[in-house]
């Protein structure tokens, strides 16, 4: 137990060290930031190391981190793409064709089901409506689904841009 909150408390403040750390800082300052990251890390590890550890070992593992970071520029290319859709659709909403569809996941944690939820949420177009833990589904509210209700050709278009990224991050 004590094993999970370490991991969780260090890979905290080390992201905390990672956004407050500013080049030409002053000293006082630096000071000052390691130490609120240290007393915040430790506050959000107390509330949360049970829910982001299952294995201490894995928040070190690089590749598992490797993978973290692929996430950022392959969410925000499917957040460009899913900005210029909506755009074509407000512009030609003849073509708008929205429908609720079943998507399929290999994902089976809490933490990878609730992070494709929420990158489905924030792209534009799509909504997750529901999750089906037991059956490692989504069902998505899809501004431009049509007649592609198949559930593969569903994952195709909406899933797999992060699926891939969050399996090998999260889980």
């Amino acid at each position: 137990m004590m094993k999970k909150f370490i991991a969780t408390f260090l890979c905290m403040w080390l992201l905390w060290l990672g956004f407050a750390g500013v080049p030409g800082m002053a000293w006082v300052n630096t000071v000052q930031e390691i130490f609120v990251g240290g007393v915040v890390s430790v506050i959000v590890s107390t509330i949360s190391y049970r829910f982001f550890t299952r294995n201490p070992g894995d928040m070190i593992n690089p590749k598992r981190w490797a993978y973290l970071i692929a996430y950022i520029p392959a969410y925000t290319w499917a957040e460009i793409k899913a900005h210029l859709t909506v755009a074509y659709l407000v512009l030609n909403p003849g073509s708008m064709k929205p429908s609720i569809v079943e998507l399929p996941t290999k994902l089976k944690s809490d933490v990878g089901l609730t992070a494709l939820a929420n990158s489905i949420t924030m792209t534009p177009g799509t909504l997750t409506v529901e999750i089906r833990e037991d059956e490692s589904k989504l069902f998505v509210h899809w501004i431009s689904a049509a007649d592609r209700i198949d559930p593969g050709e569903v994952f195709e278009n909406v899933g797999k841009p992060f699926e891939k990224f969050i399996k090998g991050g999260i889980g």
